[in-house]
């Protein structure tokens, strides 16, 4: 299952790279062909690219949600969770030598 998660984000990557390069190549003829300036072609292209980022942390954010909904339906216990269960269990094992010392 992590694997076709890894492989689904990790074409969804391919394809940005290569619909960046279109993008590039589209705004690079447009200027050839004097529809834009190098100038406007860089705003667009910084605009894109940023737009671009700003959809890749967006699906970020929901891919680490369906990730967690995914382990917490498996009853899968994520590190964060064992180590606050720790951290618990050491308070509570403190508390109960304090209250009963063994000698130990």
């Amino acid at each position: 299952m992590i694997d076709l998660v890894k492989k689904s984000m990790l074409a969804g990557i391919g394809v940005a790279v290569v619909t960046k390069d279109k993008v590039l190549e589209s705004l690079d003829e447009l200027v050839v062909k004097g529809k834009l300036t190098k100038d406007e072609a860089s705003a667009m292209s910084d605009k894109i690219v940023e737009e671009g980022r700003n959809e890749t942390e967006k699906a970020k954010v929901e891919a680490s949600k369906l990730f967690c909904d995914m382990l917490n339906r498996a009853n899968v216990v994520t590190k964060d969770q064992y180590d606050a269960l720790a951290a618990r269990v050491t308070e509570l094992e403190g508390r109960l030598h304090k209250e009963f010392p063994n000698g130990d």
